[in-house]
């Protein structure tokens, strides 16, 4: 129970003893209008509650010390909708139609949730101004706003709500009809239930579930009766949900039930499991019986409807379980047991947990929930008894208790077990929150190597990023030597940020080890670049020229000025690997620094520069980069012009794709070569008919590229494949790339060509499209040859 739900029950209590709070009619105190009192109640076919529980809560505030002026103003100035929502829950136990005045502007508010709070709000107050509110939001274009409209409209237990919501409820397709229907079972008026015992026999199987389920919500004779009869359903998902809904079960409603589980559909069975629980003690030899020899989904449920129950019986129909039954109905029952809790449940989950059986049942795991010095005992004995599985199930509890022997045995099974006995060893004392649990997980990373150090150091880290103790195991880590070690601490110190942390990796960083260098020089960056670490960065760049690309890239990414003068220092240095990396680590920064820096790349005297600076230039293309790539085409170096036209095909605008055009009628070969890549990236009717073209190139390289990359063509591509394999005098390459494209393509071919492509390539069986097998080259070995 909520807060909030306790603070409603308070308010009709207090209502209650004040003898006149809640208002029917008569209006609250000082507000007699017509106009603010609640809206007509439906009462009738009401009889199986009290109709005050049936209606809003209605209560006057000074009866209960509320301002209701003090909650409207409140929620006005509520920043969020977590804020609104309990003052809005009180408020909907003593507002009027002056709150629904002064709260309605919020009804368009954008924040996501404050509408439909509102609506909610509304729906609780529940006075006649509050419906007609209400049934002017059922026509609201936000969908979500509708639908809290529709479902508040039942929280008003109105006359007219029940005549709005029933056709809302017939509206077969609306996204909104099931918020209809639920309403109407939370007003359970009698056109409300009848509306549902309509929809429940006659629509389709979403809805008809919506309104059986409806029905046990309305709860009244009438809706009582109508989903007896529903148990009757042919159609099981029905008899499912009318069986689901009920919660008076009689004798001779128990017998169907009972034979429901022992011969029905397993959804059935589910469900009438489940509302045997309603039927108390009287129930139990059923539930037993089907605990203890029904099908595994039926056990499952039996017990725990059993457990739902309670009281003595229940507790040894479980222990009854608990004993003889299999794995999968002891462990419900050892579930079921500790949360009923009690002497009689505890003595029998310590006695399984003492037993053969305790791999069985699991009732260690479940003793770990519950409190007692007779649990405790029972936990210690099995640490010192028990085999390695029960022992690992019982320290959990006994080392957040501080038990010796149990730090004692984890410990041991962290320095001394399997890899998985470590692991979970570890694990448990990292989890235990003690001191000595603490200490014990410190000493084990001390003195562990490889694998286990540095899982107890990441444990360790996680619990305690702070404790010095765990940063001096990170430090000793660091330069401990051994790679797997040292670049896990590089990271947690990162990380953890201290200025202990981030004076080890400056010590690192400057160290005579290149690769920890690197390590510490990546995990600086996150740390935050202070003074200090970019004074550290910036002198193992001068000193050591290993790390100076990884010291660029963090500098540069922190938007240091230094960064970039490095950046261009690479860009004009010797090694083209680091200078095209500094091209990339600039790109993004989108500064005109940057751009000036990338400018300067397209002028490298090394090609493997330009080329990454011309790559770079199709993430964020302008007029601008699309000048830059023409100039290019005319570069001295043919994998630049190649890369260039590649770059002009992804930048896709009209000059790029003239240029790629004109670049297929080159005179030089490589040159036409590389328009084709740029051409296959063309989405325009253009670039189908080049490459149609360019498959009879009188230079076959250029030829055996137009078919490579035809794989993306339309019709005239076919026509220009099928003419090359049924030339008689085309080079057999071609003929070999062509065939093979064909049957790629699962083109459909007219006879003549399907024969001549039989003749090269084999017997087509269904088309590789379609099934078929196709054994010719694949696109990337057509473009590699």
């Amino acid at each position: 129970m909520t807060s909030t739900t306790r603070w409603k029950l308070a308010c009709l209590l207090f209502a209650s003893l004040a003898g006149a709070a809640f208002v029917r009619g008569g209006g609250l105190p000082g507000h007699g209008s017509a106009g603010s009192t609640p809206a007509a109640t439906v009462e009738t076919s009401r009889a199986t509650l009290p109709a005050q529980m049936r209606r809003p809560i209605r209560v006057a505030p000074e009866a209960i010390g509320v301002s209701r002026q003090d909650l409207v103003d409140r929620i006005l100035a509520a920043r969020s909708v977590g804020d609104m929502r309990p003052l809005a829950d009180k408020l909907g136990a003593v507002g009027d139609n002056d709150s629904i005045d002064t709260l309605a502007p919020l009804v368009a508010d954008p924040r996501h949730g404050v509408p439909e709070l509102l609506l909610a709000t509304f729906g609780d107050i529940g006075t006649d101004h509050a419906v007609d509110v209400l049934v002017d939001h059922t026509k609201d274009d936000r969908p979500g706003v509708r639908q809290a409209a529709i479902a508040a409209l039942g929280e008003t237990q109105s006359q007219r709500a029940e005549e709005v919501l029933v056709p809302l409820a017939n509206a077969h397709g609306d996204p909104a009809q099931i918020f209809a229907i639920n309403a109407l079972g939370q007003i359970g008026g009698d056109k409300a239930v009848a509306a549902l015992i309509q929809l429940a026999t006659t629509g389709d199987s979403q809805t008809t579930a919506s309104a059986v389920y409806a029905l046990g919500r309305a709860s009244t004779p009438q809706a009582n009766d109508a989903l007896r009869a529903l148990v009757d359903s042919p159609n099981p998902q029905v008899a499912a949900a009318a069986i689901a809904s009920l919660d008076q079960i009689d004798d001779a409603l128990m017998a169907k039930l009972g034979e429901i589980v022992r011969t029905g559909d397993p959804q059935m069975v589910n469900a009438a499991l489940g509302a045997l629980s309603h039927a108390g003690e009287a129930a139990l030899p059923m539930l037993r019986e089907a605990a203890m020899h029904g099908a595994a989904q039926t056990r499952w449920s039996a017990v725990n409807a059993i457990g739902e129950i309670g009281g003595p019986e229940s507790v040894k129909t479980l222990i009854e379980i608990l004993d003889t039954g299999d794995r999968q109905s002891a462990q419900s029952a050892a579930q079921a047991l500790a949360n009923l809790g009690g002497p009689e449940a505890r003595q029998a989950l310590i006695n399984s947990a003492m037993s053969d059986r305790a791999q069985i049942t699991g009732a260690l795991v479940q003793l770990q929930q519950m409190q007692g010095d007779d649990v405790d005992q029972a936990l210690l004995a099995v640490v010192r008894q028990g085999t390695s599985q029960d022992r690992r199930a019982a320290l959990p509890r006994l080392l957040k208790l501080g038990n010796e022997d149990a730090l004692a045995l984890a410990t041991e099974l962290a320095s001394k077990g399997s890899r998985t006995e470590k692991m979970d060893a570890m694990r448990m004392l990292a989890d235990a929150g003690t001191s000595k649990a603490f200490d014990a997980l410190v000493d084990i990373a001390g003195k562990a190597r490889g694998q286990s150090r540095v899982q107890a150091l990441d444990m360790l880290a996680q619990q305690h990023p702070t404790d010095p103790a765990v940063n001096q195991l990170l430090a000793d880590a660091l330069f401990s030597g051994r790679r797997d070690e040292a670049a896990y601490a590089a990271s947690v110190l990162g990380r953890i940020g201290t200025e202990d942390a981030r004076q080890a990796l400056i010590t690192a960083l400057s160290g005579k080890d290149k690769e920890l260098a690197g390590q510490a020089a990546n995990a600086l960056a996150q740390v935050g670049m202070t003074d200090n670490v970019k004074a550290a960065l910036l002198s193992a760049a001068q000193s050591n020229p290993a790390v100076k690309q990884q010291v660029m890239q963090q500098l540069v990414s922190a938007g240091a000025p230094e960064g970039l003068r490095m950046a261009q220092e690479l860009i004009d240095g010797k090694d083209p690997n680091l200078a095209a990396q500094a091209v990339w680590a600039v790109v993004n920064q989108g500064t005109p620094n940057a751009k000036a820096l990338v400018d300067h790349a397209l002028h490298s005297k090394q090609p493997q520069v330009r080329m990454a600076a011309i790559q770079s230039l199709a993430q964020n293309p302008d007029d601008k980069s699309t000048q830059q790539l023409l100039a290019l085409m005319k570069d001295d170096d043919a994998q630049v012009r190649q890369v260039a036209l590649q770059t002009l095909g992804q930048v896709g605008n009209d000059q790029a794709q003239q240029a790629i055009l004109s670049a297929c009628r080159s005179d030089k070969p490589e040159d036409r070569i590389a328009a084709l890549q740029g051409l296959a990236q063309m989405d325009d009717a253009r670039a189908g008919q080049q490459l149609a073209s360019m498959i009879h190139d009188s230079d076959s390289s250029v030829a055996q590229m137009a078919i490579a990359m035809s794989y993306n063509g339309g019709p005239e591509v076919d026509q220009a494949l099928s003419q090359i394999v049924t030339d008689p005098s085309a080079d057999q390459n071609l003929k070999q790339m062509a065939a093979n494209q064909l049957r790629g393509r699962g083109t459909d071919l007219d006879e003549r060509t399907e024969q001549a492509v039989t003749a090269i390539s084999g017997a087509r069986y269904g088309g590789a499209g379609y099934g078929g097998v196709y054994d010719g080259p694949v696109m990337g070995e057509m473009i590699q040859d």
